[in-house]
């Protein structure tokens, strides 16, 4: 089979189990405070996470969206794939479908390492993160980056407009920016896929329990294309 489809993955909470990662740096940003900090449950609800995007979250004199980055950066190796993720990436690159990685954050390097330790890192044509944007746009929102890195990542790969896209996330912004390159939009359950509606127009066309379906969806797929 060759190239029956593009399929472009979120990083956090779709392939990357990031969890444990950021509830270390939580952690550690209280160690530095001397301070005592909530519970796990807590730290690794959604609304923490917001009150850290908002800016509005300290710890001690630190403001913590101003060290965020030191999660990618700093504590990429207590982050793992979700089980199921690499037989599925495996296959997918057995049967020739081109995969690209795209994340609005940081850590493109420190994405590669963490690939690299789970042997799958030959499974992506492109990895790409917020690190590689031009200068002009670095300034660009969560989903505006997301958008500009994917488009990007698909031209390199050589995909064409005629061909099967799949667009693969956790959150909203997954969704719109399937949406955007009329790509079959595929949600996950995972890290916050919990809270995605379950159909469209809000919702992915196919809701998935996690990243470990993903080989039987798109080869099932790329079969029934004419």
């Amino acid at each position: 089979m060759t190239a029956p489809a593009t399929v472009v993955l979120d990083r956090d909470g779709t392939l990357l189990d990031f969890y444990e990662m950021f509830h270390r740096f939580i952690l550690d940003l209280h160690d530095e405070a001397r301070a005592q900090p909530p519970s796990r449950e807590e730290i690794l609800s959604y609304p923490y996470w917001t009150s850290i995007t908002s800016g509005s979250l300290s710890i001690g004199k630190v403001r913590v969206l101003d060290r965020v980055d030191d999660v990618v950066r700093r504590y990429m190796p207590h982050g793992s794939l979700y089980e199921g993720a690499v037989p599925a990436l495996d296959a997918l690159r057995a049967a020739g479908v081109r995969l690209a990685l795209v994340s609005s954050w940081v850590g493109t390097e420190q994405t590669r390492e963490l690939l690299r330790a789970h042997g799958v890192e030959d499974c992506f044509g492109q990895v790409m993160t917020r690190d590689d944007l031009p200068g002009a746009d670095t300034g660009l929102s969560d989903a505006e980056a997301k958008v500009v890195l994917a488009r990007r990542a698909l031209d390199r790969l050589g995909h064409r407009a005629a061909e099967r896209l799949f667009v693969v996330g956790d959150t909203p912004a997954d969704i719109t920016l399937g949406r955007r390159l009329g790509a079959v939009v595929v949600g996950v359950r995972t890290g916050n896929g919990g809270m995605l509606p379950s159909a469209p127009p809000d919702g992915p066309d196919v809701l998935l329990p996690s990243v470990a379906r993903l080989a039987e969806l798109v080869l099932t797929a790329a079969e029934e294309i004419p």
